[in-house]
């Protein structure tokens, strides 16, 4: 009994073993540095005083240079897909674009958190007052990224863009996004 259970521990811990090594130390392939890029969608939350929260479709592509486990840098641009809008008011953006400070957290050889801070801009598209606007402004976020396979991964990300007034009336503006990065 005790030579099975000896065998069965031996072939288990081959096995983890095994796996352990040939799964990536982190998010985004068994080498962490290099080049990264990805797609993503989703909404952007948009609360503007007086008006009821709009939430645009948006679309973005980044470009990344990943350091080491734990720092990128990474750029990003996108559009609507389709605006968002509450009580006749209407808004989309025509352009987003951000540059990012990206820190990491490995958590588990498939799973990284992380946060953002950086640049963002947005040029708003309005159906009212100041109908077309740029605005560009700090911006920060928290999101986390699983490995896939195949130098694969996909995240989930929230970001709070750049926030400004619309002819005296103050904006926020939430990112939501869920995406995939290809890891060079």
């Amino acid at each position: 009994m005790n030579i099975k259970l000896a065998l069965c521990s031996v072939g288990v811990g081959a096995w983890v073993s095994t796996a352990a090594m040939a799964a990536p130390p982190y998010p985004g392939g068994s080498a962490y540095g290099g080049l990264y890029l990805g797609a993503s969608a989703g909404e952007v939350l948009y609360d503007e005083q007086g008006l009821g929260q709009m939430s645009p479709t948006i679309a973005l592509f980044r470009i990344g240079q990943q350091f080491n486990p734990y720092l990128a840098i990474e750029g990003r641009i996108g559009t609507s897909v389709s605006g968002g809008d509450s009580f006749g008011y209407r808004v989309n953006s025509q352009a987003l674009y951000a540059g990012y400070l990206k820190g990491m957290l490995p958590l588990s050889p498939w799973i990284s958190g992380y946060a953002i801070a950086g640049l963002s801009g947005e040029q708003w598209h309005r159906n009212y007052e100041r109908f077309n606007s740029n605005d560009v402004g700090i911006s920060y976020g928290l999101g986390a990224e699983l490995a896939v396979g195949g130098n694969a991964s996909l995240n989930v990300e929230w970001a709070r863009l750049a926030n400004s007034d619309n002819i005296g009336y103050s904006y926020s503006a939430d990112q939501l996004t869920f995406g995939v990065n290809w890891h060079f």
